[in-house]
């Protein structure tokens, strides 16, 4: 469109937003309907004419079809501008395109006297319904659910180096047990898959049966027909399913289906928003500046969530058209009314509207970075949150209404790690629990968080058990790089006859080997190494939960000597300290078991 016709559109879809929806608007637009229009009506003459039982219309020769398919496959604006022309004289927009159609046969040698089998024995709603539907299923395939796999893919991307960052959660707005940033996006990537897979395999329906739904005209013209398998083979050859049973108006069920699944994924997304809008006001995103914008006209240091602000408002309106639809198209008087035909042109309209939204939170979600230093901030003056660990291994003791101690001691309190220690001195504890207990941050205390995260987000390294005999080599070049050169362990210390004897696992990402741990027939899971390069991407974490596999396959219990500086990291797995530390290699360890 013109600069001129984009400022003067009633639409900011055909305004403002123009440029972000160039792919969408020849498959809903007015063209693209009139197109659709004129494809049912070729593919409807061409299939009658390959049925048998019709006799009045021969077989058409390959030259003929494939002239019959140009008119649809390379309508142009120009055409549907002539179809518009024929519409100002007949003022009904099917019966403009059955004339055009026939109007291009006639150019087709041998077949002018065949015209009339063009919109035969059809209503208008065997075309429009049709129509609707193809416009539908290329809107959605080739525009919608690209869009959508699109953000979804930028998301897992987001998420995946944060899959072990420790968060802070706020039930009610309130501080609560903490889980990982990526656990959280996690979450958003599963729930936005789910719908997505609704949206896709939501059918389309058609149905090509007369007036009324009933082969009334076409049993009169050829009785001896077969009319409700031709009607099939019919739509079912445009890629659609068979609706059998209908009025005049195929009843619009699965659209309605379809527009449901959408505002669905529609209104996960807006969640998204409003939390990642949240997120950012209390400091846990910051968001990149793009030089040349202004966040305020007057206050020249803010960078605005503008574009998540713009995702949510046009969710709204996208929905706000999605339910109208839903709701109308599945009613219609009798066997027919025209409520649904004005209805259905808005089709377009919702489409819009979501893919500004996606469009938009792709835009936010591109300019986000995690502020570490807030995050930490926040679950380092947030000890109360351990309560609930305390008060559930008090349970498990058999203390005295543990709950209601810890209710008395914490609710509505802010506890530090010191007020936290002399909490636990004050309350009915063993002094193995109260050791353990003590152990725990709040930055530890994060579950599985880690391993569901992970689980959700399809993590891209495969990790496999290997031979040592073959594979040997590749392994040990991860362990003299980690161990030996980074953190400098003596070689005669790394290296032992266990190699031999242990199972080993190698992780890979794109073929590369960047990771690998082993087991020993103890059940000690050890030489647990990332290069450098690859860590912050839940690697180190794959890597555990494969070796933990493989050893509850063969029913062994497993244990280990974490380094001092990865103890949260085995906790977040579920290990649990044993013991006091002790050092090896001039390194601080703490042996860890799994229960």
């Amino acid at each position: 469109m013109t600069d001129d016709a984009t400022l003067m559109a009633i639409s900011p879809l055909d305004g403002r937003y123009r440029n972000r929806l160039e792919a969408l608007a020849p498959l809903v637009s007015e063209f693209g309907l009139i197109r659709n229009r004129v494809r049912v009506e070729v593919e409807w003459f061409i299939h009658l004419a390959s049925t048998e039982a019709i006799a009045d219309l021969p077989p058409l020769s390959a030259a003929d079809i494939e002239s019959l398919r140009s008119i649809w496959r390379s309508f142009a604006p120009a055409d549907a501008a002539a179809v518009r022309e024929i519409e100002a004289t007949t003022n009904h927009d099917v019966k403009a395109v059955e004339y055009f159609v026939k109007g291009k046969l006639e150019s087709v040698p041998g077949l002018a006297v065949h015209t009339e089998f063009v919109h035969f024995a059809c209503t208008s709603e065997d075309i429009n319904n049709l129509s609707y539907a193809l416009m539908l299923k290329s809107a959605r395939d080739d525009v919608l659910l690209p869009a959508m796999d699109s953000f979804v893919r930028e998301l897992v991307a987001l998420a995946r180096p944060l899959v072990g960052v420790p968060m802070l959660s706020r039930t009610h707005g309130q501080a609560a047990s903490p889980t990982t940033v990526g656990k959280e996006l996690a979450n958003v990537v599963a729930r936005l898959e789910r719908q997505r897979d609704h949206v896709a395999t939501s059918p389309l329906l058609g149905k090509m049966n007369g007036a009324v739904g009933n082969y009334n005209a076409h049993l009169a013209a050829y009785p001896d027909a077969d009319w409700p398998s031709i009607g099939r083979g019919f739509v079912e050859s445009l890629g659609l399913a068979f609706n059998p049973y209908t009025t005049q108006i195929e009843p619009h069920d699965n659209v309605a289906e379809l527009f449901h699944a959408l505002m669905r994924f529609n209104a996960v997304l807006l969640d998204f928003d409003r939390d990642v809008w949240s997120y950012i006001s209390i400091g846990y995103f910051r968001q990149r500046k793009v030089e040349g914008e202004t966040g305020s006209s007057t206050m020249p240091h803010k960078v605005n969530p503008i574009d998540f602000e713009n995702s949510e408002g046009n969710l709204g309106l996208a929905n706000a058209v999605l339910e109208h639809l839903a709701g109308k198209l599945v009613i219609s008087r009798w066997q027919r009314d025209l409520s649904d035909s004005t209805v259905l042109r808005s089709i377009g309209t919702a489409f819009g509207y979501s893919l500004v939204a996606i469009s938009s939170a792709r835009r936010g979600l591109s300019k986000l970075e995690v502020n570490n230093g807030a995050i930490e901030a926040d679950l380092d003056e947030s000890w109360e949150v351990l309560a609930e660990a305390v008060q559930t291994i008090m349970r498990r003791a058999g203390a005295a209404e543990p709950y209601e101690a810890l209710k008395a001691a914490t609710r509505g309190r802010q506890l530090d790690r010191a007020v936290y220690e002399d909490l636990l001195t004050e309350l009915d504890l063993t002094a193995t629990d109260r050791a353990n207990l003590a152990r725990i941050t709040p930055a530890a205390y994060v579950g599985l968080a880690e391993r569901l995260a992970l689980k959700a987000l399809g993590s891209d390294v495969e990790v496999e058990e290997v031979n040592w005999s073959t594979m040997g080599d590749k392994l040990r070049r991860i362990r003299q790089a980690v161990f030996i050169e980074e953190q400098g362990i003596p070689a005669d210390l790394e290296w032992d006859d266990a190699d031999e004897e242990a199972r080993h696992f190698a992780a890979r990402r794109g073929g590369e080997i960047i990771g690998t741990g082993r087991l020993l027939d103890t059940g000690q899971i050890g030489r647990m190494a990332v290069l450098p390069e690859h860590r912050g991407h839940g690697i180190g974490r794959a890597i555990l939960d494969a070796v933990v596999d493989a050893a509850h396959r063969h029913g062994q219990d497993v244990f280990l000597m974490a380094q001092a500086d990865v103890v949260s990291f085995y906790e977040a797995a579920g290990f649990e300290p044993r013991g006091p530390e002790f050092e090896e290699a001039g390194i601080p360890h703490q042996e860890m078991r799994l229960p």
